[in-house]
């Protein structure tokens, strides 16, 4: 039976230390590897999957079954068991799918910014090569360097923006590129870019509630899982045949 109280679960990542004798027979402590999360997952969906396979087979082998029943296992406590598997391959599934959400959602941020970027760029450049004095500058919000800060750099842009779409500025910008077309173009790229954040935030939150709901499906599997082992190895003590089935 692939089931093991001492198996770490999948979604805990632990390090333990071990005692290693070196060859001077110096004792020092090793660190084990820590698993990564694409193992961690595995892990889970391996243990998930054998759980099915073992409570298919206890309920297809009658003499299995007649030597657990007496012990409060018979075909109702293995249909609620099976329903607990059930219930945690689908918090596994869609737990994968939101984590895939989530990082659709980061990337199409990053091309967003990055859009966002180029054009708040350009506009500073233009406004540079169009004014030379502080107060012009400082008045289209140039001054400095274009924040790394998302929520600062849609700040920033959208104020010059709206600035150089006014008088005195809209005369000379608008010659420029940045007329009423111009100007559209750029904020359209921060709306962009405010939008993928939102949905970046969303999915975010879906997939961190995906994972704790996974968590807890997954936590009362194992732990239902682990006394049907206890159990089993009682009741199939005398019957090594039965329990290497499983």
């Amino acid at each position: 039976m692939s089931i093991d109280e001492s198996t770490m679960s999948a979604t805990e990542a632990t390090i333990g230390i071990d005692e290693a004798t070196m060859s001077t027979g110096e004792s020092a402590k090793t660190k084990k590897k820590r698993p990564t999360p694409a193992e961690q997952d595995e892990a889970l969906a391996n243990f998930i999957s054998q759980s099915r396979v073992t409570l298919d087979t206890i309920l297809a082998t009658p003499e299995i079954l007649t030597l657990l029943a007496p012990r409060g296992y018979g075909s109702a406590k293995l249909n609620a068991g099976l329903k607990l598997q059930s219930a945690a391959q689908s918090a596994f599934t869609v737990r994968q799918t939101a984590i895939g959400d989530e990082t659709k959602a980061n990337q199409t941020v990053t091309s967003a910014r990055t859009a966002a970027r180029i054009a708040y760029f350009d506009f500073r450049e233009t406004v540079r090569a169009a004014y030379r004095g502080v107060s012009e500058r400082q008045a289209l919000g140039i001054v400095g360097t274009i924040p790394a800060d998302t929520e600062k750099l849609l700040t920033l842009a959208r104020s010059g923006y709206a600035a150089a779409g006014q008088a005195p500025y809209s005369a000379v910008l608008s010659g420029l590129g940045y007329n009423g077309a111009g100007l559209s173009a750029a904020t359209a790229t921060l709306n962009t870019l405010q939008s993928a954040r939102s949905a970046q935030e969303a999915a975010r939150s879906a997939a961190i509630a995906a994972t704790t709901a996974r968590n807890d499906d997954a936590k009362a599997l194992r732990e239902w899982m682990q006394a049907l082992h206890r159990i089993t190895k009682i009741a199939l003590r005398t019957r090594p045949e039965l329990l290497g089935r499983l």
